[in-house]
């Protein structure tokens, strides 16, 4: 009898432990939202990458964002349950790290001012995850591009004949 007991117990933690670590997509996303709306209160235009996924302990990935000078950008990244510890890197186009967020946490942001016009190299670390985790990344960008002409009829514009 205690050996039906004790095997019935067993499963039952394994059910409960299988079913919590499920990954969560739309949790991961929530928890990117919720990191965006203090941004977007700070005048950040925020958008939905399409680097979204799942991913267990150690999983890395990069994405490549085009930047511009003078622009402010933000990074943000949200997990589900069972993202444990992401992190995040920024390096600019030469491999220089601009800047890097690696608390222990299952959320990561990183803000920066870019001095430069091309591409950031962003990696995704999921540190520590219980199973496969769902993460989310939203990239905000704050300010005006000033690379490229002023279109005549732009009221934001400086140009003659406005």
């Amino acid at each position: 009898m205690n050996r039906k007991l004790i095997s019935g117990l067993f499963s039952a933690v394994f059910l409960l432990t299988a079913a919590s670590s499920k990954a969560d997509p739309a949790k991961a996303e929530d928890e990117a939202y919720k990191m965006a709306v203090r941004y977007t209160q700070l005048g950040f235009a925020m958008s939905p990458t399409n680097h979204s996924g799942l991913g267990g302990s150690g999983f890395t990935v990069r994405f490549l964002i085009p930047v511009s000078k003078g622009l402010d950008y933000v990074f943000l990244v949200g997990g589900d349950l069972a993202a444990r510890d992401i992190d995040i890197y920024v390096y600019d186009e030469v491999g220089s790290l601009i800047l890097d967020d690696r608390r222990g946490d299952p959320r990561a942001g990183v803000k920066f001012r870019s001095s430069y016009n091309g591409t950031t190299q962003v990696y995704l670390h999921m540190a520590r995850a219980n199973g496969l985790a769902a993460y989310s990344v939203l990239v905000g960008r704050r300010g005006v591009d000033k690379s490229y002409p002023a279109l005549p009829n732009d009221p934001t514009s400086d140009a003659v004949g406005k």
